[in-house]
């Protein structure tokens, strides 16, 4: 029976330390306020589902040195006025340390950042990843740069791993916006 209570309390305290570790889901911006954020002179929005199949998983997991989970890309084509082409917004996520960041990256048609959003932050520690301050290091990063902790982005103490999923998010949908539409701009053209 002490046992069986011991057990008990040890599971009750211990769940008690995950949940507070884990943290709650704390909403920044939803995907339209993000879009209009990032292209805030857009006047349109044209919402497009890329599909990923194995094969492009594969080569662009091996080129990025990391699987990723992605089976879809949710990309919105963001146009000005007389519809002029200003870039694309793409929502996605990464783990950070036990759950998913949500966020938004607007790249231009040169396949640059202009920037990045955090949408939605469920951890308990490294929310500072959120701020305008460390965000503001992801503008003009393309697939040239190494986009990493110490070598073109600055760390956040306490936020290593929200830190690392970002960057590593960033580098993902580059690869993929240029995947996607390097081809049809060359079309276009």
């Amino acid at each position: 029976m002490i046992r069986y209570i011991s057990f008990i309390a040890f599971a009750f305290l211990t769940g008690a330390a995950v949940a507070d570790e884990i943290g709650s889901v704390q909403v920044f911006l939803t995907p339209d306020e993000g879009r209009d954020k990032l292209f805030p002179d857009a006047v349109e929005f044209v919402r497009e589902v890329q599909h990923l199949d194995v094969v492009v998983k594969r080569r662009l997991a091996a080129d990025l040195g990391r699987a990723f989970a992605d089976d879809s890309l949710e990309v919105y084509l963001a146009y000005g006025k007389g519809h002029a082409f200003q870039g694309y917004a793409i929502v996605s996520e990464e783990i950070g340390k036990f759950r998913p960041i949500t966020f938004m990256v607007g790249i231009d048609s040169r396949f640059t950042v202009l920037g990045a959003s955090v949408l939605v932050y469920r951890e308990s520690r490294g929310g500072q990843v959120r701020q305008p301050r460390f965000l503001r290091q992801y503008r003009g990063k393309s697939l040239k740069d190494p986009v990493r902790i110490n070598r073109d982005i600055v760390n956040i103490t306490g936020a290593t791993l929200s830190v690392r999923s970002l960057n590593f998010g960033v580098r993902k949908l580059l690869a993929l916006t240029e995947h996607f539409y390097q081809p049809r701009q060359s079309v276009m053209q």
